[in-house]
């Protein structure tokens, strides 16, 4: 098993979970609607269980992953902060950022699922934090319709 490539894995997949706690906890500040709030808040909780467990199983295997986020992700919840301040349909064009930052952590989950270095009871960890994305997808999903 390659140490350093591992961390790397853990390290992508620890700051796309960190860029989506930022970005839902900038998007329930700045929406109006109780129960969509409550979802975004619920989503960086969600988030912030996926990293301490990440942070464990780094731990586990002799090193930590810094905790940091993506420049990208920055950028991203710098854009949906100021868009919902001065947009009209700001619920839209959240949902629309959310579900965009929620497709890419999926595509890293995938890259990093594929790796034959990551061990099987991580990947099983991985897939079951990947499956609970997709159900955020969905949610947000639903979202769209009101």
């Amino acid at each position: 098993m390659n140490k350093e490539k591992l961390k790397d894995d853990l390290k992508k997949v620890a700051d796309i979970s960190r860029d989506g706690v930022n970005g839902y906890e900038a998007a329930a500040n700045n929406i109006e609607k109780d129960d969509v709030k409550t979802l975004f808040l619920r989503l960086a909780q969600q988030r912030k269980g996926f990293i301490a467990k990440l942070n464990d199983e780094a731990l586990n295997l002799g090193f930590e992953i810094s905790d940091s986020g993506t420049v990208k992700g920055f950028f991203h919840r710098t854009w949906l902060a100021t868009k919902s301040t001065f947009s009209s349909d700001t619920l839209k064009k959240v949902v629309e950022e959310a579900k965009t930052g929620e497709k890419k952590a999926l595509e890293i989950y995938t890259d990093v699922l594929a790796d034959p270095q990551v061990p099987d009871y991580l990947k099983a960890t991985l897939e079951e934090q990947k499956k609970l994305i997709k159900g955020s997808i969905q949610q947000l999903e639903g979202l769209k319709a009101e």
